[in-house]
């Protein structure tokens, strides 16, 4: 069966998720607002689910009408195939969001919606009641300028829980966002990486996993598993090709610092947890101390700003210092640092070569990338 399949990344993360689309053998990924959608089929669904790094979250678009009024709601929801997605026993789930439309009373539609599907689904399989006993499907829509999009979500919980990240430190960074500022760097398996502002681990680990081409959702549970109408050995074929894929042998030199020992704890335990403790190196070293044996690598962290950690003027303090211990590591090395210092740049003493805009935890941001200086 094709669908028309929706892909949805964090602000500023399109264009990376695009790319990783057009690796997977996806021809004409479209991009607006935060979305990515294409024609797929089954397959395409599993894929993207497996192997997407930078995704929140991965839909099946069911239909898309006009409604001004709740009875234009009922009737365009009960009109499409849901028989198609849903069995005798799903549990049904309603959410969404209404925007410069007539209808805005989010509870009242989610209502209307569920209502419709089940009065649609209950004379097709010969019941009175839905017992909702089995799999979730979770249904999203959304109403823009009276245009209702309803999508199934395939995923279950967000792509950014990969199953390693499992207990909870301070200001941590969603593992998506990470991978896309990882993709965004000249990251190389063959050179060292760094990130002296580690936390609970994710940049580093991230970065491994890429290097290793270990499959970001291997571990974990997805949605479309527990629907009948999604073929199991497909995914069991998915998997195994991303096990043969993996590069198990390939030496990395990735190192995450980190002032706290509490943290450094939680990094090495969501290392163990992503199976890749014997990969990568976590240790207790203040910024100060940042230094490298190696002529060239990549830095790449997320330092405090001074709102979610610490004050401002900590904040630009590190940063300072931040941009002293970059240049010292040498001419070789590059950098890759997300900031909502203001005036970042004249803080860490150089202009960066090129940034751009992200949301991390709400926060306007910005990625400054300072690349190798060129030997002549």
């Amino acid at each position: 069966m094709n669908y028309r399949i929706v892909v949805t990344t964090a602000f500023g993360v399109e264009s990376v998720t695009k790319n990783e689309l057009r690796k997977l053998g996806v021809r004409d990924p479209k991009a607006i607002e935060g979305s990515i959608s294409f024609d797929g089929t089954e397959e395409d669904v599993m894929r993207c689910n497996l192997f997407l790094r930078t995704a929140e979250r991965v839909y099946i678009t069911v239909g898309s009408f006009h409604a001004e009024t709740f009875d234009d709601l009922f009737d365009g929801i009960k009109a499409l195939p849901w028989q198609n997605y849903i069995p005798r026993d799903g549990k049904v789930i309603v959410t969404g969001k209404s925007k410069k439309s007539k209808l805005f009373a989010l509870s009242s539609c989610q209502s209307i919606i569920k209502k419709a599907i089940l009065v649609r689904l209950m004379p097709i399989y010969r019941l009175r009641t839905f017992d909702e006993s089995g799999a979730d499907f979770n249904v999203e829509f959304s109403i823009n300028e009276d245009r209702v999009t309803v999508l199934l979500n395939t995923s279950g919980k967000g792509l950014h829980k990969r199953g390693y990240r499992t207990l909870v430190a301070p200001a941590q960074m969603k593992e998506t966002l990470a991978a896309a500022i990882v993709s965004l760097s000249d990251m190389t398996p063959e050179k060292p990486f760094i990130d002296p502002f580690c936390g609970c681990g994710t940049f580093v680990i991230e970065a491994a996993l890429s290097a290793l081409n270990i499959a970001p959702g291997k571990n974990r549970d997805f949605d479309f598993l527990h629907w009948p109408f999604f073929k199991k050995e497909t995914y069991e074929r998915l998997l195994n090709e991303a096990t043969e894929g993996e590069k198990q042998d390939q030496e990395l030199h990735f190192c995450g610092y980190d002032l706290d020992p509490a943290v450094i704890k939680l990094a090495l335990y969501h290392a163990r947890q992503a199976g890749i403790e014997n990969k990568i190196h976590f240790q207790v070293r203040d910024v100060r101390d940042l230094s490298s044996r190696f002529s060239e690598g990549t830095l790449c962290c997320d330092p405090p700003y001074g709102k979610r950690l610490g004050d401002l003027k900590e904040a630009q303090d590190l940063t300072a210092i931040l941009g002293e211990r970059y240049r010292a590591l040498g001419k070789k090395w590059s950098a890759y640092v997300i900031s909502a210092v203001p005036d970042f740049e004249r803080h860490f003493g150089k202009k960066a070569d090129k940034n751009r805009k992200f949301f991390n935890a709400n926060e306007l941001c910005r990625l400054y990338s300072y690349f190798p200086e060129r030997q002549q």
